[in-house]
């Protein structure tokens, strides 16, 4: 998925500093889902859900982070329908609606790009191929000329009606017997050949591309999903596995530094090269972050306790910067919503007390120069107080 993920998070430099983040996040996941089951006293090995996608012992994570920002989401999903997973927008589409009906569902703008991607299964994971068609929510004329937004979204035969020619990839919308539209012609051959698929929204304001935070859909993701003790039992009888972190197939080759970013085709440009990219050239650098005096570390986790009988405990946080660059306050996020002010930075370093913060998970960001906002990889869990390590929780479940 390198030619759309490592352009796809929004205020962060195309290539290896997408990719770096790309990864960070989605270890994250991981990582508190470990936690939380080590806070519960679960085993290790039932810690996350993972989904087969179609290879022999070929496993997936549930809701892998793909994309990341600020834009709104078309959710994706997959229903059973008869014998065929389809996977469609959450959101109807049909024949009747227009481009102003479709923008105005998803809460999006004339000139937006939809994104649509799958993953298509092969024998092998060389063998499998990652598809992608974009849709440019602005319709014209046959000379490309700009058409009202009163023009209907989709022809007669369910192709995009007047594409923009900025549009890539020419698919199919189908309707099934719930009347939800789904799409699938075009981008794969068969609706069972796909093993994954998300939409991605993208808008460019100025010079920043903005990207929609956006998920991984899966066949089957509840009841089809496996522990990770399932998956070891699967491919070699619970064998102990390393991950080969220097091999091509491991997070776009990240274990050895990511492969140079391929030039860029079309509307979704995050830059237009590996050189280019929506972060200033005198970008930030941190060196350290603590919370209550604890280190963290980038891409890391830090828990930190209620006093026992509480559910707010108070956060002090400091943020020191080897190279401020284009640093221009820290911001802390608690699910999507900042808390408090920006914090300046004084010097080289940001220092705040949050007062009484509720359990829960939260998110240090810069925001730079330019106002775009960065996550550098720093999450502090909020947990109630545990009266008995590996015994469960004593008061309420660790968020």
């Amino acid at each position: 998925m390198k030619a759309i993920c490592d352009h796809s998070f929004e205020g962060t430099k195309k290539g290896q500093e997408t990719m770096s983040l790309f990864m960070s996040e989605n270890i994250q996941k991981c990582r508190a889902a470990i936690e939380e089951m080590q806070a519960q006293g679960v085993n290790f090995v039932n810690m996350f859900s993972f989904v087969p996608v179609g290879m022999k012992h070929a496993f997936a994570p549930n809701q892998y982070l793909v994309a990341m920002g600020s834009l709104p989401q078309v959710k994706t999903a997959w229903i059973e329908d008869g014998t065929s997973h389809i996977v469609y927008p959450t959101v109807q589409l049909v024949t009747t609606n227009t481009y102003e009906e479709v923008i105005n569902k998803l809460g999006l703008k004339r000139g937006d790009q939809l994104t649509f991607c799958t993953v298509k299964q092969g024998a092998t994971i060389q063998e499998s191929q990652f598809n992608f068609a974009r849709v440019i929510l602005d319709p014209t004329d046959e000379n490309f000329n700009a058409l009202p937004l009163s023009t209907a979204f989709l022809d007669e035969n369910g192709y995009v009606n007047k594409p923009s020619v900025r549009n890539e990839g020419k698919f199919k919308f189908l309707i099934n017997a719930s009347g939800l539209r789904y799409w699938y012609e075009d981008l794969y051959t068969t609706e069972e050949d796909a093993v994954a698929a998300f939409v991605i929204v993208s808008r460019k304001e100025g010079d920043t591309w903005k990207r929609s935070t956006t998920y991984v859909a899966y066949p089957g993701e509840t009841a089809g999903s496996y522990s990770m003790q399932d998956c070891l039992d699967m491919v070699s009888n619970g064998a102990q596995h390393t991950i080969y972190a220097g091999s091509d197939q491991y997070l776009n080759n990240a274990g050895e530094g990511g492969g140079q970013a391929a030039a860029e085709t079309g509307g979704e440009s995050g830059g237009g090269s590996s050189s280019g990219g929506d972060t200033p050239a005198a970008a930030f650098a941190i060196s350290a972050a603590t919370v209550n005096g604890e280190t963290m570390t980038v891409g890391s986790g830090k828990t930190i306790r209620c006093a026992e009988g509480e559910e707010t405990e108070d956060l002090d946080i400091r943020v020191v910067f080897s190279n401020v660059g284009s640093a221009q306050a820290i911001q802390l996020f608690k699910n999507g919503t900042q808390v408090g002010n920006d914090h300046a930075i004084d010097g080289n370093a940001a220092n705040f007390v949050v007062s009484a913060a509720a359990i829960g998970t939260y998110t240090i960001k810069v925001k730079k120069s330019d106002n775009s906002v960065a996550t550098p990889g720093y999450t502090i869990y909020v947990a109630a107080y545990q009266s008995n390590p590996g015994g469960g929780m004593d008061r309420a479940q660790y968020v």
